[in-house]
């Protein structure tokens, strides 16, 4: 299995774009969530 794969800019660009809309979903479901409850 080769390394390069990973160290593509593109396919790297995409899996921190993928990590970084998973965290702030993550952060602000829950906000939403709260506002909605209250």
């Amino acid at each position: 299995m080769s390394g390069m794969g990973m160290f593509d800019p593109k396919k790297r660009r995409i899996f921190t774009a993928v990590i970084v809309a998973i965290l702030v979903l993550a952060l602000v479901v829950p906000t939403i969530l709260s506002l909605i409850v209250w």
